[in-house]
Protein backbone atom coordinates (compact mmCIF):
# COMPACT_ATOMS: atom_id res chain seq x y z
CA UNK A 1 0.00 0.00 0.00
CA UNK A 2 2.67 2.49 0.50
CA UNK A 3 4.15 1.96 -2.52
CA UNK A 4 0.98 2.81 -4.47
CA UNK A 5 0.65 5.71 -2.42
CA UNK A 6 3.93 6.53 -2.69
CA UNK A 7 3.07 6.61 -6.54
CA UNK A 8 -0.15 7.56 -7.05
CA UNK A 9 1.09 11.08 -4.54
CA UNK A 10 4.17 11.31 -6.68
CA UNK A 11 2.41 12.04 -9.67
CA UNK A 12 -0.04 14.60 -8.45
CA UNK A 13 0.64 18.55 -9.68
CA UNK A 14 -1.34 19.78 -6.81
CA UNK A 15 -0.79 22.84 -5.21
CA UNK A 16 -1.25 21.26 -1.62
CA UNK A 17 1.70 19.04 -2.99
CA UNK A 18 3.69 21.73 -4.21
CA UNK A 19 3.52 23.59 -1.29
CA UNK A 20 3.96 20.55 1.20
CA UNK A 21 6.90 20.21 -1.10
CA UNK A 22 8.43 23.36 -0.27
CA UNK A 23 7.99 22.73 3.62
CA UNK A 24 9.79 19.33 3.16
CA UNK A 25 6.85 17.17 2.84
CA UNK A 26 6.67 15.12 -0.16
CA UNK A 27 3.66 12.97 -1.23
CA UNK A 28 2.77 13.66 2.50
CA UNK A 29 5.34 12.29 4.22
CA UNK A 30 8.38 14.00 5.78
CA UNK A 31 11.77 13.75 3.97
CA UNK A 32 15.17 15.27 3.34
CA UNK A 33 15.22 18.17 1.48
CA UNK A 34 18.09 17.13 -0.65
CA UNK A 35 18.43 13.56 0.31
CA UNK A 36 15.17 11.41 0.19
CA UNK A 37 15.71 8.12 2.40
CA UNK A 38 13.75 5.88 0.93
CA UNK A 39 10.67 5.28 -1.15
CA UNK A 40 10.21 4.74 -4.90
CA UNK A 41 10.24 8.60 -5.43
CA UNK A 42 13.80 8.16 -5.02
CA UNK A 43 14.09 5.29 -7.51
CA UNK A 44 15.52 8.19 -9.98
CA UNK A 45 17.80 9.31 -7.48
CA UNK A 46 19.20 5.92 -7.11
CA UNK A 47 19.51 5.46 -10.77
CA UNK A 48 22.03 8.55 -10.76
CA UNK A 49 24.00 7.32 -7.56
CA UNK A 50 24.15 4.13 -9.22
CA UNK A 51 25.00 5.62 -12.50
CA UNK A 52 27.62 7.99 -10.50
CA UNK A 53 29.51 4.70 -8.65
CA UNK A 54 29.65 3.33 -12.34
CA UNK A 55 30.98 6.34 -13.81
CA UNK A 56 33.13 6.82 -11.00
CA UNK A 57 34.04 3.04 -11.24
CA UNK A 58 34.67 3.15 -14.97
CA UNK A 59 36.79 6.41 -14.46
CA UNK A 60 39.14 4.32 -11.77
CA UNK A 61 39.66 1.76 -14.21
CA UNK A 62 40.39 4.60 -17.39
CA UNK A 63 42.88 6.36 -15.23
CA UNK A 64 44.44 2.95 -14.18
CA UNK A 65 44.76 1.68 -17.40
CA UNK A 66 46.51 5.22 -18.22
CA UNK A 67 48.95 4.66 -15.66
CA UNK A 68 49.96 1.42 -16.90
CA UNK A 69 49.95 2.75 -20.46
CA UNK A 70 52.25 5.64 -19.11
CA UNK A 71 54.10 3.30 -17.15
CA UNK A 72 55.02 0.90 -19.79
CA UNK A 73 55.88 3.95 -22.42
CA UNK A 74 57.98 5.15 -19.54
CA UNK A 75 59.51 1.76 -19.41
CA UNK A 76 60.44 1.24 -22.80
CA UNK A 77 61.94 5.23 -23.23
CA UNK A 78 64.32 4.06 -20.37
CA UNK A 79 65.33 1.30 -21.79
CA UNK A 80 65.76 3.31 -25.20
CA UNK A 81 67.79 5.51 -23.35
CA UNK A 82 69.86 2.75 -22.12
CA UNK A 83 70.50 1.21 -24.92
CA UNK A 84 71.58 4.25 -26.60
CA UNK A 85 73.82 5.24 -23.73
CA UNK A 86 75.72 2.30 -23.70
CA UNK A 87 76.49 1.93 -27.33
CA UNK A 88 77.74 5.75 -27.01
CA UNK A 89 80.09 4.21 -24.00
CA UNK A 90 81.18 1.53 -26.21
CA UNK A 91 82.18 3.77 -29.38
CA UNK A 92 83.72 6.59 -26.62
CA UNK A 93 85.85 3.75 -24.97
CA UNK A 94 86.62 2.37 -28.21
CA UNK A 95 87.33 4.85 -30.41
CA UNK A 96 87.98 8.42 -27.95
CA UNK A 97 91.59 8.51 -28.86
CA UNK A 98 91.08 8.68 -32.46
CA UNK A 99 89.96 12.56 -31.55
CA UNK A 100 92.28 13.07 -29.77
CA UNK A 101 95.55 13.08 -31.48
CA UNK A 102 96.58 14.05 -35.04
CA UNK A 103 98.68 10.79 -36.18
CA UNK A 104 100.26 10.48 -39.46
CA UNK A 105 100.20 6.73 -40.47
CA UNK A 106 103.11 4.95 -40.32
CA UNK A 107 103.79 1.44 -42.49
CA UNK A 108 105.30 -1.41 -41.10
CA UNK A 109 108.36 -0.70 -42.87
CA UNK A 110 108.87 2.95 -41.56
CA UNK A 111 107.71 2.12 -38.10
CA UNK A 112 111.22 0.14 -38.24
CA UNK A 113 113.21 2.40 -40.13
CA UNK A 114 116.46 3.32 -38.92
CA UNK A 115 117.19 7.04 -38.45
CA UNK A 116 119.64 7.73 -41.43
CA UNK A 117 121.21 10.83 -39.42
CA UNK A 118 123.29 9.17 -37.11
CA UNK A 119 124.90 11.89 -35.63
CA UNK A 120 121.51 12.89 -34.36
CA UNK A 121 120.83 9.35 -32.87
CA UNK A 122 121.19 9.15 -29.29
CA UNK A 123 120.24 6.40 -26.91
CA UNK A 124 117.26 8.40 -25.23
CA UNK A 125 113.75 7.44 -26.78
CA UNK A 126 110.74 9.73 -27.30
CA UNK A 127 109.25 10.29 -23.97
CA UNK A 128 106.41 11.39 -22.22
CA UNK A 129 104.24 12.39 -25.44
CA UNK A 130 100.89 11.23 -26.73
CA UNK A 131 100.79 10.30 -30.13
CA UNK A 132 101.20 12.56 -32.68
CA UNK A 133 101.41 15.45 -30.28
CA UNK A 134 104.38 17.75 -28.94
CA UNK A 135 102.65 17.72 -25.18
CA UNK A 136 102.37 15.22 -22.24
CA UNK A 137 98.24 15.14 -22.52
CA UNK A 138 96.55 11.86 -20.77
CA UNK A 139 94.01 10.40 -22.40
CA UNK A 140 91.03 8.89 -20.89
CA UNK A 141 91.98 5.87 -22.74
CA UNK A 142 95.63 5.79 -22.24
CA UNK A 143 98.83 7.78 -22.64
CA UNK A 144 102.02 6.67 -24.48
CA UNK A 145 104.73 7.49 -21.71
CA UNK A 146 107.44 6.75 -24.39
CA UNK A 147 107.99 5.55 -28.02
CA UNK A 148 111.22 4.13 -30.27
CA UNK A 149 110.82 3.70 -33.87
CA UNK A 150 113.92 3.17 -34.74
CA UNK A 151 115.49 -0.36 -35.05
CA UNK A 152 118.90 0.21 -33.18
CA UNK A 153 121.16 3.60 -33.12
CA UNK A 154 125.12 2.48 -33.81
CA UNK A 155 125.24 2.72 -29.66
CA UNK A 156 122.75 -0.02 -29.41
CA UNK A 157 124.10 -2.01 -32.12
CA UNK A 158 127.48 -2.22 -30.86
CA UNK A 159 126.39 -2.61 -27.57
CA UNK A 160 124.16 -5.28 -28.52
CA UNK A 161 127.10 -6.89 -30.69
CA UNK A 162 129.76 -6.80 -27.98
CA UNK A 163 127.18 -8.96 -25.60
CA UNK A 164 127.14 -11.87 -28.35
CA UNK A 165 130.30 -11.42 -28.71
CA UNK A 166 130.96 -12.11 -24.90
CA UNK A 167 129.15 -14.75 -25.10
CA UNK A 168 130.20 -16.74 -27.77
CA UNK A 169 133.72 -15.87 -25.86
CA UNK A 170 132.75 -17.88 -22.74
CA UNK A 171 131.56 -20.69 -24.92
CA UNK A 172 134.13 -20.59 -27.47
CA UNK A 173 135.40 -24.31 -26.51
CA UNK A 174 131.84 -25.53 -27.03
CA UNK A 175 131.13 -23.67 -29.87
CA UNK A 176 134.00 -24.80 -32.01
CA UNK A 177 133.84 -28.40 -31.08
CA UNK A 178 129.92 -28.28 -32.37
CA UNK A 179 129.54 -27.00 -36.26
CA UNK A 180 125.91 -26.97 -35.88
CA UNK A 181 125.98 -23.65 -33.49
CA UNK A 182 123.18 -21.02 -33.83
CA UNK A 183 125.41 -18.23 -33.12
CA UNK A 184 127.59 -16.71 -36.54
CA UNK A 185 131.12 -15.42 -36.23
CA UNK A 186 130.61 -11.88 -35.19
CA UNK A 187 128.85 -12.78 -32.36
CA UNK A 188 124.72 -12.24 -33.42
CA UNK A 189 122.27 -15.24 -33.42
CA UNK A 190 121.49 -16.57 -36.20
CA UNK A 191 117.69 -15.65 -35.94
CA UNK A 192 118.33 -12.29 -34.59
CA UNK A 193 120.60 -11.83 -38.59
CA UNK A 194 118.49 -13.78 -40.69
CA UNK A 195 115.09 -13.34 -39.42
CA UNK A 196 112.74 -16.28 -39.93
CA UNK A 197 115.49 -17.96 -43.04
CA UNK A 198 114.62 -15.25 -45.49
CA UNK A 199 110.80 -14.70 -44.25
CA UNK A 200 111.44 -11.36 -42.52
CA UNK A 201 108.95 -8.88 -44.14
CA UNK A 202 106.52 -8.79 -42.34
CA UNK A 203 106.24 -7.07 -38.61
CA UNK A 204 105.21 -8.46 -35.90
CA UNK A 205 103.62 -6.44 -33.50
CA UNK A 206 103.78 -7.98 -30.25
CA UNK A 207 101.25 -7.05 -27.25
CA UNK A 208 102.37 -7.09 -23.93
CA UNK A 209 100.23 -6.18 -20.91
CA UNK A 210 101.60 -5.80 -18.10
CA UNK A 211 100.56 -4.70 -14.36
CA UNK A 212 102.58 -3.39 -11.83
CA UNK A 213 103.91 -5.82 -9.17
CA UNK A 214 106.89 -7.36 -7.25
CA UNK A 215 107.83 -9.66 -10.32
CA UNK A 216 107.09 -7.09 -13.02
CA UNK A 217 110.32 -5.85 -13.92
CA UNK A 218 112.14 -9.50 -13.54
CA UNK A 219 109.28 -10.56 -15.91
CA UNK A 220 109.61 -8.18 -18.39
CA UNK A 221 113.79 -8.96 -18.56
CA UNK A 222 113.02 -12.04 -18.86
CA UNK A 223 110.54 -11.67 -22.04
CA UNK A 224 112.51 -8.80 -23.65
CA UNK A 225 115.92 -11.29 -23.70
CA UNK A 226 113.45 -13.41 -25.55
CA UNK A 227 112.55 -10.93 -28.41
CA UNK A 228 116.01 -9.52 -29.04
CA UNK A 229 116.56 -12.39 -31.16
CA UNK A 230 113.24 -12.02 -33.24
CA UNK A 231 113.81 -9.91 -36.28
CA UNK A 232 111.21 -7.27 -37.68
CA UNK A 233 109.21 -6.82 -34.11
CA UNK A 234 107.88 -4.12 -32.78
CA UNK A 235 107.26 -4.45 -28.80
CA UNK A 236 104.17 -2.66 -27.39
CA UNK A 237 104.13 -2.80 -23.77
CA UNK A 238 100.78 -1.91 -21.27
CA UNK A 239 101.02 -1.02 -18.35
CA UNK A 240 97.65 -1.40 -15.81
CA UNK A 241 98.60 2.14 -14.01
CA UNK A 242 97.40 5.23 -14.88
CA UNK A 243 101.00 7.04 -14.73
CA UNK A 244 104.30 5.95 -16.39
CA UNK A 245 106.71 3.44 -14.69
CA UNK A 246 110.51 5.36 -14.52
CA UNK A 247 111.51 1.26 -14.10
CA UNK A 248 109.79 0.67 -17.20
CA UNK A 249 111.08 3.33 -19.07
CA UNK A 250 114.66 2.46 -17.71
CA UNK A 251 114.37 -1.25 -18.90
CA UNK A 252 112.98 -1.56 -22.01
CA UNK A 253 115.92 1.03 -23.94
CA UNK A 254 118.24 -2.22 -22.90
CA UNK A 255 116.92 -4.53 -25.53
CA UNK A 256 117.49 -2.76 -28.64
CA UNK A 257 114.08 -3.59 -29.54
CA UNK A 258 111.42 -0.82 -31.28
CA UNK A 259 108.63 -0.17 -28.94
CA UNK A 260 106.38 1.95 -27.30
CA UNK A 261 105.37 2.02 -23.98
CA UNK A 262 101.90 2.67 -22.69
CA UNK A 263 99.91 3.58 -19.60
CA UNK A 264 96.09 2.38 -19.61
CA UNK A 265 94.23 1.47 -16.39
CA UNK A 266 91.48 -0.93 -15.74
CA UNK A 267 88.42 1.24 -15.44
CA UNK A 268 87.60 1.47 -11.52
CA UNK A 269 84.04 -0.36 -12.18
CA UNK A 270 85.57 -3.20 -13.27
CA UNK A 271 87.61 -3.80 -9.98
CA UNK A 272 84.80 -4.55 -7.54
CA UNK A 273 84.81 -8.26 -7.85
CA UNK A 274 88.47 -9.51 -7.15
CA UNK A 275 87.70 -13.40 -8.24
CA UNK A 276 86.27 -12.24 -12.26
CA UNK A 277 88.34 -9.08 -12.95
CA UNK A 278 89.24 -8.86 -16.47
CA UNK A 279 92.76 -8.25 -16.21
CA UNK A 280 94.80 -7.13 -19.07
CA UNK A 281 91.68 -6.47 -21.16
CA UNK A 282 92.40 -2.64 -20.87
CA UNK A 283 95.79 -2.82 -21.83
CA UNK A 284 94.71 -5.19 -24.95
CA UNK A 285 92.22 -2.16 -26.22
CA UNK A 286 94.55 0.21 -25.62
CA UNK A 287 97.50 -1.62 -27.62
CA UNK A 288 94.67 -2.30 -30.21
CA UNK A 289 93.32 1.55 -30.72
CA UNK A 290 97.21 2.58 -30.66
CA UNK A 291 97.89 0.50 -33.72
CA UNK A 292 94.87 1.44 -35.27
CA UNK A 293 96.31 5.14 -35.20
CA UNK A 294 99.55 4.45 -36.21
CA UNK A 295 99.60 1.54 -38.80
CA UNK A 296 99.05 2.32 -42.51
CA UNK A 297 95.62 1.37 -43.49
CA UNK A 298 96.88 -0.13 -46.52
CA UNK A 299 99.82 -2.06 -45.62
CA UNK A 300 99.23 -5.93 -44.93
CA UNK A 301 102.69 -6.47 -43.69
CA UNK A 302 102.05 -6.98 -40.47
CA UNK A 303 100.73 -9.55 -37.33
CA UNK A 304 99.25 -8.91 -34.30
CA UNK A 305 100.47 -11.18 -31.39
CA UNK A 306 99.25 -11.30 -27.72
CA UNK A 307 102.45 -12.17 -25.41
CA UNK A 308 102.00 -12.03 -22.08
CA UNK A 309 105.07 -10.67 -19.95
CA UNK A 310 105.03 -14.41 -17.63
CA UNK A 311 104.70 -16.42 -20.86
CA UNK A 312 107.83 -18.77 -22.43
CA UNK A 313 108.14 -18.63 -25.77
CA UNK A 314 109.88 -20.68 -28.66
CA UNK A 315 111.76 -18.57 -31.02
CA UNK A 316 110.48 -21.00 -34.22
CA UNK A 317 106.90 -19.64 -32.94
CA UNK A 318 107.35 -15.96 -34.93
CA UNK A 319 108.38 -17.54 -37.72
CA UNK A 320 105.50 -19.49 -37.66
CA UNK A 321 102.77 -16.43 -37.02
CA UNK A 322 104.44 -14.45 -39.50
CA UNK A 323 103.19 -15.95 -42.21
CA UNK A 324 99.58 -15.36 -41.28
CA UNK A 325 97.05 -14.42 -44.08
CA UNK A 326 94.34 -13.73 -41.69
CA UNK A 327 94.05 -15.81 -38.67
CA UNK A 328 96.21 -18.74 -37.37
CA UNK A 329 96.13 -20.71 -34.07
CA UNK A 330 98.13 -23.10 -32.34
CA UNK A 331 99.03 -24.95 -29.22
CA UNK A 332 99.38 -23.63 -25.61
CA UNK A 333 100.59 -25.80 -22.82
CA UNK A 334 100.36 -25.40 -19.18
CA UNK A 335 96.56 -24.28 -19.96
CA UNK A 336 94.05 -25.44 -17.79
CA UNK A 337 93.16 -29.14 -16.09
CA UNK A 338 94.39 -30.43 -20.05
CA UNK A 339 97.86 -29.05 -19.95
CA UNK A 340 97.34 -27.92 -23.10
CA UNK A 341 94.72 -25.85 -24.88
CA UNK A 342 94.97 -26.41 -28.88
CA UNK A 343 92.61 -26.48 -31.94
CA UNK A 344 91.89 -30.31 -33.63
CA UNK A 345 92.90 -30.47 -36.69
CA UNK A 346 91.85 -33.27 -39.66
CA UNK A 347 93.25 -33.35 -43.06
CA UNK A 348 94.54 -29.81 -42.46
CA UNK A 349 91.52 -27.81 -41.35
CA UNK A 350 90.65 -27.06 -37.99
CA UNK A 351 87.02 -29.39 -36.72
CA UNK A 352 87.28 -28.29 -32.63
CA UNK A 353 88.69 -27.57 -29.99
CA UNK A 354 90.52 -29.42 -26.99
CA UNK A 355 90.34 -27.10 -23.97
CA UNK A 356 89.24 -27.78 -20.27
CA UNK A 357 86.89 -25.02 -20.54
CA UNK A 358 84.41 -24.60 -22.63
CA UNK A 359 82.00 -22.72 -21.29
CA UNK A 360 79.45 -23.00 -24.35
CA UNK A 361 82.52 -20.76 -26.13
CA UNK A 362 82.87 -20.55 -29.99
CA UNK A 363 86.44 -20.64 -30.12
CA UNK A 364 87.76 -21.88 -26.83
CA UNK A 365 91.75 -20.81 -26.94
CA UNK A 366 94.26 -18.70 -25.47
CA UNK A 367 95.02 -15.49 -25.10
CA UNK A 368 98.43 -16.81 -26.85
CA UNK A 369 97.30 -19.40 -28.71
CA UNK A 370 96.44 -17.36 -31.89
CA UNK A 371 97.32 -14.37 -34.03
CA UNK A 372 95.41 -12.17 -36.77
CA UNK A 373 96.88 -10.29 -39.58
CA UNK A 374 96.59 -6.34 -38.81
CA UNK A 375 94.13 -5.70 -41.77
CA UNK A 376 91.09 -7.40 -39.88
CA UNK A 377 91.76 -4.62 -37.29
CA UNK A 378 90.71 -1.88 -40.40
CA UNK A 379 88.17 -4.29 -41.89
CA UNK A 380 85.99 -4.23 -38.58
CA UNK A 381 86.89 -1.28 -37.01
CA UNK A 382 84.54 -2.09 -33.91
CA UNK A 383 85.87 -5.01 -33.24
CA UNK A 384 87.58 -5.35 -29.63
CA UNK A 385 87.82 -7.07 -26.44
CA UNK A 386 84.95 -7.10 -23.47
CA UNK A 387 85.06 -6.60 -19.63
CA UNK A 388 83.94 -10.18 -19.39
CA UNK A 389 86.65 -12.10 -17.50
CA UNK A 390 87.34 -15.71 -19.16
CA UNK A 391 85.34 -14.42 -22.71
CA UNK A 392 87.83 -12.03 -24.19
CA UNK A 393 89.19 -14.24 -26.78
CA UNK A 394 85.99 -15.76 -28.19
CA UNK A 395 84.05 -12.30 -27.98
CA UNK A 396 87.35 -10.26 -30.10
CA UNK A 397 87.62 -13.35 -32.10
CA UNK A 398 84.19 -13.32 -33.06
CA UNK A 399 84.00 -9.67 -33.70
CA UNK A 400 86.33 -10.16 -36.64
CA UNK A 401 83.43 -12.62 -38.08
CA UNK A 402 85.94 -15.61 -37.93
CA UNK A 403 84.83 -18.93 -39.34
CA UNK A 404 86.77 -22.20 -38.52
CA UNK A 405 87.65 -22.95 -42.26
CA UNK A 406 89.52 -19.96 -42.45
CA UNK A 407 91.94 -20.31 -39.33
CA UNK A 408 95.40 -21.08 -40.32
CA UNK A 409 96.61 -24.46 -38.15
CA UNK A 410 100.33 -23.77 -37.45
CA UNK A 411 103.04 -25.67 -35.18
CA UNK A 412 102.99 -28.54 -37.52
CA UNK A 413 99.35 -28.98 -37.83
CA UNK A 414 99.28 -28.00 -33.84
CA UNK A 415 101.47 -30.76 -33.18
CA UNK A 416 103.62 -28.96 -31.71
CA UNK A 417 103.64 -26.82 -28.72
CA UNK A 418 106.21 -23.28 -29.04
CA UNK A 419 104.53 -21.20 -26.16
CA UNK A 420 103.86 -21.84 -22.93
CA UNK A 421 101.33 -20.35 -20.04
CA UNK A 422 104.02 -20.07 -17.55
CA UNK A 423 103.41 -17.95 -14.34
CA UNK A 424 105.72 -17.08 -11.81
CA UNK A 425 104.32 -17.42 -8.21
CA UNK A 426 103.05 -13.88 -6.30
CA UNK A 427 104.19 -13.68 -3.33
CA UNK A 428 104.13 -10.44 -0.63
CA UNK A 429 106.88 -7.49 -1.11
CA UNK A 430 109.14 -8.04 2.08
CA UNK A 431 110.18 -5.08 4.22
CA UNK A 432 113.91 -5.08 5.57
CA UNK A 433 114.13 -3.08 8.96
CA UNK A 434 117.47 -2.17 9.56
CA UNK A 435 118.88 0.37 12.61
CA UNK A 436 119.46 2.80 10.36
CA UNK A 437 119.77 3.75 6.63
CA UNK A 438 122.57 6.59 7.10
CA UNK A 439 124.75 3.84 8.34
CA UNK A 440 124.09 0.93 6.31
CA UNK A 441 127.73 -0.46 5.23
CA UNK A 442 129.51 -0.44 2.33
CA UNK A 443 127.08 -1.06 -0.72
CA UNK A 444 124.37 -2.25 0.76
CA UNK A 445 122.93 1.29 1.28
CA UNK A 446 122.91 0.91 -2.64
CA UNK A 447 121.82 -2.08 -3.39
CA UNK A 448 118.65 -1.83 -1.12
CA UNK A 449 117.44 1.27 -3.27
CA UNK A 450 117.40 -0.25 -6.08
CA UNK A 451 115.52 -3.14 -4.47
CA UNK A 452 113.27 -0.45 -3.38
CA UNK A 453 113.30 1.29 -7.12
CA UNK A 454 112.56 -1.96 -8.71
CA UNK A 455 109.59 -3.07 -6.41
CA UNK A 456 110.68 -6.05 -5.40
CA UNK A 457 111.00 -5.16 -1.51
CA UNK A 458 111.46 -1.97 0.71
CA UNK A 459 113.38 -0.80 3.72
CA UNK A 460 112.08 0.54 6.96
CA UNK A 461 113.96 1.49 10.38
CA UNK A 462 111.07 0.99 12.22
CA UNK A 463 108.72 -2.09 11.05
CA UNK A 464 109.81 -5.38 8.99
CA UNK A 465 112.49 -8.64 9.22
CA UNK A 466 114.97 -7.80 11.41
CA UNK A 467 118.66 -7.85 8.87
CA UNK A 468 121.54 -9.21 9.68
CA UNK A 469 124.89 -9.58 7.66
CA UNK A 470 127.43 -12.08 8.08
CA UNK A 471 131.22 -12.01 8.73
CA UNK A 472 134.08 -14.55 8.77
CA UNK A 473 130.77 -16.53 10.37
CA UNK A 474 129.97 -14.28 13.17
CA UNK A 475 126.27 -12.60 12.74
CA UNK A 476 125.49 -8.77 13.14
CA UNK A 477 122.12 -6.62 13.00
CA UNK A 478 122.18 -4.30 10.16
Amino acid sequence: MTDRRYSGSCGSSSSSNSNNSNNGYRCGIKTQLHAPSSGRCNYHNNNNNNNSCKTGVARSTTAAMHVKKTWKTAAVMFLAVAAVTTVTAAFYFNYAATACCAVVPLSSSSLLQESSNTAAVDSEPYRSKLVGSSATRPSKLYAVCEVRDHLRSPADRDRFSRHRRQTVDSTSSTVDKNPGNRYSYNGESETARNGDRGNDTTLIYFITPTYPRREQIAELTRLGQTLMHVSRLYWIVADDRPDCSLQIMNLLPDFSIPYTYIASPMPSIYKHNPNAMPRGVSNRRAALNWIRLNHNINDSNAVIYFGDDDNTFHLDLFKEIRTTKKISMFPVGLVGEYGVSSPIIDKGKVVGFFDSWPAKRKFPVDMAGFAINVQLLFKYPYATMPYKAGFEEDRFLSALAIRLDEIEPKAENCTRILVWHTQTAKKPKPIVMVRSKATLPGSLATLLDQVTMLGIGGVSETTGVRSYMTKNGNIFRV
